[in-house]
């Protein structure tokens, strides 16, 4: 039975047959898993912007109690008697008064300003006479320095022992003068303030999981109060997560961001008011629906309709196929008896035809190889000496090579016959787009000149310029002649050179002929690209560091600027040096607001920037000048001259300050600068 079996399962047609099964399956299961990535695909980003949505409520809401509380703080000031500091009873008067203050927070207490001590505080248990020292404590020392509220990190009470958060305003008389701090202390594990935010939800099977954590990685707010006050890099559902938000740049901004860490689907966002940021975590499974169990299901179904095609187109196969039996045994004897004209079958039609083109092939190809053998004759003569690599290559392998070649790429001339043309290329999807890329020239009767980066027999690579063209252009099929030179080093050269001319050595960022090229482009564009900015930065007290250091100080500074500059540039912006401590910044889609913005960023950023230098700490200022690129400007130089004017202007309100051009009232940002 078997051997009866073996004939035709051996055939062309249970061949046909087979491939046509295979190639059902194939689609079929392509179909499958193509429809069901798309669907996953779409349902992850709908669960991501959902959680992510949900992450940037919780991070509004929270933003908003807080202003609430320091709103609420701010209020109560108006009251204290300031005058009075001194005099525990007025004191203690009017915080027994303030009982919306008190049903706030856990606690509240007034320090004054000349000394730090605390002078009266209020919890639970009453009003008390407090007299301790909290101008060491850092909350405290920051309001009285800065002037205005803050939040302070989580931390341990020295009275109670609990976990808190304090809150602080400052207090001012009438004449402006910073006399007192009015503080607030609300304990993390029975928080109103963030316990409703990141308690489950009322069904026990919510799979997210929300969190607040501080920047500096406490957790502050946590569905199990045991965790409050730990480090969020030790909460396995989270440690994945804060280490990517960590490698992002740790971001505190309200609008945030989502992702996929694992198994788990999580979004951040942040409380820029407190330096907090929101933690949601869910496992993707269960967001999702179960897509591994509709993956199953999907993959089960397939395949049964892909059996049940491929059996149908086997058994139609077999039976349209059965006349060819006698072609395919004849075609088989081609091998040994070429010019036999018989057993050839006696057949008109579709069977006929293919008859008499087997014979008609099996002349041509003779002749063929006697057209090849000669022209490998001449080939073989011309690249024993040739210069430069050369191949003959067909249908993606190689037939011919000169010595020159084996001695270019490592390989031994007389093996190379048969090897694929796909071991020269860095990749397989390199080489497929080489191949489309030729023979698209070559139908178009063109030749290949070209620049690739290829790799020898032992794996290194190098670059070759490759200039390649058919054998005969009316039939590709013949084959190519190809010719391969080594330019590494001349590319090396041109590459180098070509950097130079559009980038500052010192610092690596574009020079000022690369920036009013790309400010040229804009101008050209700005009737369709919408608004984009023009920052303009000269550094404060940058001589000093030169005169007082000395230039190798000043170079290493200038460099230390241009990190701290290209840290805040998004990967479409340009950041220049246009020259000594002149720098600039092109900031593309921006409009003049949120350029100031991005300025006043900057100068914190440079104000903040040390260089410690032979047991100096060097630090310098920036004053930036804004200009909005709009239709005014004519052309390169208009905008240059506006921004230097910005710039100037900048420089006569005092370092460390912004202006715009074309603020008639000199009004503009003055960011924080220490």
């Amino acid at each position: 039975m078997l051997s009866r079996l073996h004939p035709a399962l051996g055939s062309l047609k249970a061949r046909l047959a087979l491939a046509g099964l295979v190639l059902i399956a194939a689609s079929v299961a392509l179909t499958v898993v193509l429809v069901l990535r798309a669907v996953e695909a779409r349902t992850q980003r709908a669960a991501l912007d959902a959680e992510l949505a949900n992450a940037e409520r919780i991070g509004v809401v929270l933003s908003s109690r807080l202003v609430s509380l320091q709103n609420g703080m701010r209020a109560a000031t108006g009251e204290l008697p300031y005058q009075r500091l001194d005099d525990p009873h007025a004191l203690h008067d009017w915080l027994e008064r303030e009982l919306v203050l008190r049903e706030l927070f856990d606690s509240v207490f007034v320090v004054a300003a000349s000394d730090g001590r605390m002078r009266v505080g209020a919890d639970v248990k009453g009003v008390h006479d407090w007299d301790i020292d909290a101008g060491n404590r850092d909350y405290v020392r920051r309001t009285i320095l800065t002037r205005r509220p803050i939040i302070s990190q989580p931390l341990v009470s020295r009275i109670s022992g609990d976990a808190m958060v304090m809150l602080t305003v400052p207090v001012f008389d009438r004449e402006g003068t910073l006399v007192a701090v009015l503080g607030g202390a609300t304990r993390l594990e029975s928080n109103a303030l963030l316990n409703d935010l990141t308690r489950p939800a009322v069904d026990d099977h919510d799979p997210v999981t929300t969190i607040v954590a501080a920047a500096a990685g406490q957790i502050v707010s946590h569905p199990d109060p045991a965790w409050i006050m730990k480090d969020v890099a030790s909460e396995e559902r989270f440690a994945g997560a804060f280490a990517r938000w960590k490698e992002q740049g740790a971001p505190i901004q309200a609008q945030g961001m989502s992702m996929r860490v694992g198994d788990d689907i999580v979004a951040i966002a942040g409380v820029p008011d407190a330096d907090w940021v929101v933690f949601r975590s869910a496992p993707a499974e269960v967001l999702l629906g179960g897509p591994a169990a509709g993956r199953r299901q999907a993959v089960v179904i397939g395949a049964c309709v892909a059996i049940a095609g491929g059996l149908i187109i086997l058994l139609v196969t077999f039976a349209l196929l059965r006349p060819l039996r006698q072609l395919e045994r004849r075609a088989l004897r081609l091998l040994e008896h070429e010019d036999d004209e018989d057993g050839w079958p006696r057949a008109g039609g579709e069977l006929g035809a293919l008859a008499r083109v087997f014979r008609h092939v099996m002349k041509e190809r003779a002749a063929a190889r006697k057209s090849r053998d000669e022209l490998f004759a001449k080939m073989h003569a011309v690249m024993a000496t040739a210069p430069v690599g050369i191949a003959f290559t067909r249908r993606e392998r190689f037939e011919l090579v000169s010595a020159r070649f084996g001695e270019l790429f490592g390989y031994e001339v007389e093996r190379a016959p048969g090897m694929p043309t796909h071991v020269l290329c860095p990749s397989m999807e390199s080489h497929a787009g080489f191949i489309a890329e030729s023979a698209a020239a070559f139908a178009a009767g063109r030749m290949i000149d070209a620049e690739k980066e290829l790799v020898r027999a032992d794996g290194t690579r190098f670059w070759a310029r490759l200039q390649g063209a058919p054998v005969h252009p009316q039939d590709l099929d013949d084959g190519a002649i190809w010719l391969f030179d080594d330019i590494t080093e001349a590319r090396r050269q041109r590459e180098l050179l070509s950097w130079s001319a559009t980038h500052d050595e010192l610092t690596g960022l574009v020079n000022r002929r690369e920036f009013e090229h790309r400010l040229a482009k804009i101008l050209e564009q700005r009737a369709t690209s919408g608004p984009s900015a023009a920052l303009f930065i000269d550094l404060d007290r940058f001589k000093a560091v030169n005169d007082g250091a000395g230039h190798a100080a000043g170079d290493q500074m200038l460099r230390r600027i241009a990190e701290v500059l290209g840290a805040r540039a998004r990967a479409h912006d340009t950041v220049a040096r246009l020259g000594g401590d002149e720098f600039a910044v092109l900031l593309r889609g921006c409009e003049a607001r949120a350029a100031e913005r991005v300025a006043a960023d900057l100068c914190n950023r440079v104000a903040d920037c040390r260089v410690d230098w032979h047991g100096q700490r060097l630090q310098v200022g920036a004053s930036i000048g804004v200009v909005e690129i709009d239709t005014s400007f004519p052309d390169v130089d208009a905008v240059l001259h506006a921004a230097d004017q910005a710039c100037y202007a900048a420089k006569r309100a005092g370092r460390g300050a912004v202006r715009t051009h074309g603020d008639s009232e000199g009004t503009g940002l003055r960011p924080l600068v220490p």
